[in-house]
């Protein structure tokens, strides 16, 4: 039996933004901060107030920017292939369905070669430090949501004052 589980998010509301590097468009994005009351639910009914939290998410894609589950979910598929390739060609072949498994044994190891190929040319994951180290800290004036000018505050936070998102 399957669980259906996972979250919603009450009252979402933009609070900051910054210059960032998003792994999921592979380039400079701008990324913004969501405030938002989580809740856990189960089978779609909410049944775990877990309070106010804030989630980073990309302008372009709306995706987590510094999220690799693309290719962690590569590598699995990757595993997949070959867990299923070897139980196939240690199975005795079954004389109703010869055909089915011999395109089985044939074409999931060339799948299996293809992503690895693929996986091994896209190079090992660059270092996400490095790359933000070459992204200019953002220098807007103006709020990107509101378009008011912002008010430098303490240090160098700069705020809007009307919808009171912070320039990181």
């Amino acid at each position: 039996m399957r669980i259906v589980r996972g979250a919603y998010y009450y009252r979402r509301k933009p609070v900051a933004f910054r210059n960032d590097y998003c792994l999921s468009c592979n380039a400079p994005r701008r990324s913004i901060a969501i405030r938002s009351f989580d809740v856990g639910h189960f089978y779609w009914i909410p049944v775990l107030p877990v309070g106010f939290w804030r989630h980073w998410v990309c302008s372009e894609c709306g995706r987590k920017p510094h999220s690799r589950r693309r290719r962690l979910l590569k590598w699995t598929t990757l595993y997949s292939l070959i867990t299923i390739s070897v139980a196939f060609w240690m199975a005795p072949v079954d004389a109703g369905f010869s055909a089915i498994t011999w395109v089985i044994r044939i074409v999931v190891p060339m799948g299996a070669m293809l992503l690895f190929i693929r996986l091994r040319r896209s190079g090992t994951p660059f270092s996400l430090r490095r790359k933000l180290k070459s992204i200019a800290p953002a220098a807007d004036t103006i709020c990107p949501f509101c378009f008011i000018p912002l008010v430098a505050g303490t240090g160098e936070r700069w705020s809007c004052p009307s919808c009171n998102v912070v320039r990181y």
